[in-house]
């Protein structure tokens, strides 16, 4: 294996567990510990990126990267729980943006790792994005919302009901397709 692979297989787990680690970890470490390993860690990610992706990448990394060092100065347990609603609302910014420009982002996707589209692929592929879009913010606002109650509610939404929900998503799109697909005719 690779260290790129690695590093991103190890950032990866690090980032889907994140909510368990922050909840058995802030009765070990002190807040501004996880600020650290989130610098480090994007520090990495950004470092294994190429160049073309890193100019893409770079806006990003400086919001994460400041609210890391803001949660290492600050060193504040409930700055930790704020970091899976960034991570929605980017990921809100980023589709809800492509949806300004002719191609959408999983239509840009779709193209790039060069399959074919059929005409209806484009406005599928528009509104689906849009989908996307909507569900980060609700799924943000949610995590928001968990953070108030407890770090208990905070690590079971975040870090187990989200991700049930992504997948019912997934599912739900990946069934749907295949029934419009069928409707309008399309066999790719």
């Amino acid at each position: 294996m690779t260290r790129s692979i690695l590093v991103r297989v190890l950032v990866t787990i690090f980032f889907i567990a994140y909510p368990f680690i922050v909840y058995f970890g802030l009765s070990v470490v002190p807040p501004s510990f996880f600020g650290l390993v989130l610098v480090v860690l994007l520090g990495l990610r950004f470092g294994i990126l190429l160049p073309e992706e890193r100019v893409i990448f770079l806006p990003i990394l400086v919001v994460f990267l400041a609210y890391a060092v803001t949660t290492m100065f600050v060193d504040s347990a409930q700055l930790l729980l704020y970091y899976p609603a960034l991570v929605n609302f980017t990921f809100f910014l980023v589709f809800a943006n492509s949806l300004r420009s002719e191609e959408p982002l999983l239509l840009r996707f779709v193209r790039n790792r060069g399959y074919a589209t059929s005409k209806y692929a484009p406005r599928y592929l528009y509104w689906l994005t849009a989908i996307w879009a909507t569900f980060f913010v609700f799924n943000g606002l949610v995590s928001i919302w968990t953070s108030t109650l407890s770090l208990q509610a905070w690590t079971l939404y975040n870090g187990l009901i989200s991700y049930i929900l992504v997948a019912i998503l997934g599912v739900g799109e990946w069934l749907f397709r295949r029934h419009y697909k069928k409707r309008v005719g399309v066999s790719t």
